[in-house]
């Protein structure tokens, strides 16, 4: 099992006598534990955050970023500004507002993506926990990404 953006993913060998891979293969769901997706589903989610990443990393504080429980922490106190309503969770309008407010421009279906990556139990809303785990997840791309710009200007 590996992880695409904030999904994670069962590879899927495929028999010694099948055919190599064509334009059919390609389209070929992947197991994920959401349930089956294609890459294209994958890749259209992990864009969306891709566009907030910065921008989140920021509002949740370059200080905070050291540790897993700071994250955590400061996660829940971005939760309760997003969370307009105060009902603990976040609604697509909601999320499109908060990014609006960070200066990010997301399109409707920008915003269904990333709802559908962060909701984990399916239930249209992103929860505290939900929020909690997607930050750590983000934090982590955020890491990996500044950790290889700065190797590519060594």
């Amino acid at each position: 099992m590996y992880e695409v953006g904030h999904t994670k993913v069962r590879r899927i060998r495929r028999p010694r006598n099948a055919l190599p891979c064509s334009a059919a293969a390609v389209a070929m769901p992947i197991k994920t534990v959401d349930g089956w997706k294609t890459k294209a589903q994958i890749a259209r989610q992990e864009k969306a955050w891709k566009k907030a990443r910065r921008h989140l990393v920021e509002k949740l504080g370059e200080a905070n970023l050291t540790n897993e429980t700071l994250i955590k922490q400061r996660a829940l106190e971005v939760f309760a500004d997003i969370d307009m309503d105060k009902n603990k969770s976040i609604d697509s309008a909601e999320l499109k507002e908060a990014m609006k407010q960070m200066g990010v421009e997301l399109k409707n279906k920008e915003i269904e993506d990333m709802m559908i990556e962060a909701d984990a139990d399916g239930d249209g809303q992103i929860n505290q926990e939900e929020f909690q785990d997607l930050c750590c997840v983000e934090v982590r791309h955020y890491r990996a990404a500044t950790k290889s710009a700065a190797c590519a200007l060594m």
